[in-house]
């Protein structure tokens, strides 16, 4: 059952403000990639859940109190059930975890879908083959770009501020998004985000040459791995040198492994 215990929302403004500050955030930001990817829908509450109509029913969204429940019916999901994998879900909805960025240029895609899915049923014509509508696959820079934007402020700024050392660390290094967060390889993974929790920032240095490593911002005795610590940016400055040492190491370690 979705989280608004109070009487029945009359619009979506009334439903998103029946949640707390941080859900609120969320639900604003999939309301916008819904209406920027079909732009003539017209916005109404149906089964007490937000929901847009364009020729037809196109999407509906709720909030739980884990997750966000976003229905963009059968066909939505099974057209794009590769990318939705990776999340809860059903037939006809999927579970986006509270605690997680939205993943709001697949939610567009998957919007854009459903409106050609209604034009074609209006029109009479035959469903056009799901690999022919699905849009180019973003790039890495696309992906690592939405999922900065999905960051709240003061987050987004912390870890821009460690993103453009590790960055300027070397130009051999490749930005991606993988484990759910922006990582950076050059021909092996090395070093990728952890989860934002308590203000640290965690870098998680995956390349078993780290192990080799010798650095008192190193932690952890793991057999393959090595995490690194800051309490912020502030902090990531004060050691920007330390830190690019470890990572041109890695490099070079790794140029040495393949020569």
């Amino acid at each position: 059952m979705a989280m608004n215990k109070t009487a029945p929302a009359k619009n979506t403004d009334e439903y998103i403000q029946q949640f707390p500050p941080d859900v609120q955030a969320m639900l604003q930001k999939l309301r916008a990639a819904i209406k920027a990817a079909a732009p003539k829908a017209e916005e109404v509450i149906s089964y007490q859940m937000p929901a847009y109509k364009y020729h037809g029913m196109l999407v509906y969204f709720a909030a739980y109190k884990n997750h966000i429940g976003f229905y963009p019916t059968g066909s939505g999901i099974e057209a794009f059930k590769k990318e939705l994998s990776v999340y809860k879900g059903s037939k006809g909805a999927v579970q986006f975890p509270v605690d997680k960025p939205l993943p709001l240029t697949l939610i567009k895609r998957i919007v854009k879908f459903r409106v050609q899915m209604n034009l074609e049923k209006e029109q009479g014509k035959k469903a056009t083959p799901l690999k022919a509508v699905k849009s180019k696959k973003p790039t890495d820079e696309e992906q690592v770009t939405a999922y900065m934007n999905n960051l709240d402020a003061e987050t987004k700024s912390e870890i821009e501020a460690v993103r453009k050392i590790i960055k300027q660390a070397s130009s051999k290094l490749g930005e991606r998004i993988k484990w759910n967060a922006p990582s950076y390889y050059y021909k092996d993974d090395i070093v990728t985000f952890g989860p934002y929790r308590t203000q640290k920032l965690l870098l998680v240095f995956h390349h078993p040459s780290v192990v080799k490593i010798k650095s008192p911002i190193l932690e952890g005795d793991y057999k393959d791995r090595r995490l690194v610590k800051f309490k912020n940016g502030a902090e990531a400055a004060k050691n920007k040198k330390e830190l690019t040492r470890i990572i041109n190491d890695i490099i070079n370690m790794i140029d040495k492994q393949s020569s």
